[in-house]
C-alpha cells in the first residue's frame, strides 16, 4: 500500500500548482510556529525538485538559530551543524549534504523540520521508502514538524508499527 502510495502522491507534488505560492505560506507558517520561534536548534532537510522548499527557511534560521541538516552514514541519519549553505555539498541520491564535521549531539530544544511524500491526518508519513527518520525518532525524543503541500495531506491509514508519527503538520 505505502508503495502505491508514494509513487501516487510524488506524482501529485511533482505537478503541484502555484509551488511558490505555496511555498511562501508555509514559510510564513513555519518561521511564526510557536516552537519553532522556542527552540535552539533546527533540523533541517535540504530541499530538492518538488520538495516542499526549505532553502528559504534555512536562511532566515541561520541568522538566528544553530541550524543542523541530515546526512545518512551507514544507514544512519545523522545532523550535522553548517554555518551557511556553503557548508553542503551534493551527496548520496544527489541530496546537498553537510560538508561539516559538527555533528549534533544534544537535541534539547531542538525542532526537527521532517519531509515526507505525503502526511495523514494523524501525522504518520510516507517518505522515499528507507526509514531513516523513523529509527532517528525511535532513538531521539524530539519535537518533529513535517511539510507538505495541502493536496498531499491524506486520509489513509498507512501506519505501520515501526512507523513514528511527526508531532504537527505544517501545509499552504
Amino acid at each position: 500500500m505505502k508503495n502505491e502510495l508514494r509513487k501516487k502522491y510524488l506524482l501529485v507534488r511533482n505537478n503541484i500548482n502555484n509551488k511558490n505560492k505555496k511555498d511562501k505560506i508555509i514559510y510564513e507558517k513555519v518561521i511564526n510556529n510557536s516552537f519553532i520561534k522556542n527552540s535552539d536548534t533546527i533540523l533541517i532537510y535540504v530541499s530538492k525538485d518538488s520538495e516542499v522548499d526549505t532553502i528559504n527557511l534555512i536562511n532566515c534560521f541561520l541568522k538566528s538559530k544553530k541550524v543542523a541538516v541530515p546526512k545518512v552514514n551507514n544507514n544512519i541519519i545523522e545532523f550535522f551543524y553548517i554555518n551557511s549553505l556553503d557548508d553542503l555539498e551534493k551527496g548520496s541520491f544527489n541530496i546537498l549534504e553537510p560538508t561539516t564535521n559538527k555533528k549534533v549531539t544534544d537535541f534539547n530544544n531542538a525542532v526537527c523540520i521532517t519531509p515526507g511524500i505525503c502526511f495523514n491526518k494523524e501525522g504518520y508519513r510516507i517518505g522515499y521508502g528507507k526509514g531513516y527518520y523513523d529509527r532517528f525518532f525511535s532513538k531521539h525524543k524530539i519535537y518533529a514538524i513535517g511539510l507538505c503541500y495541502q493536496e498531499c495531506l491524506i486520509n489513509d491509514n498507512f501506519a505501520n508499527s515501526y512507523d513514528i508519527k511527526v508531532n504537527e503538520v505544517i501545509s499552504d
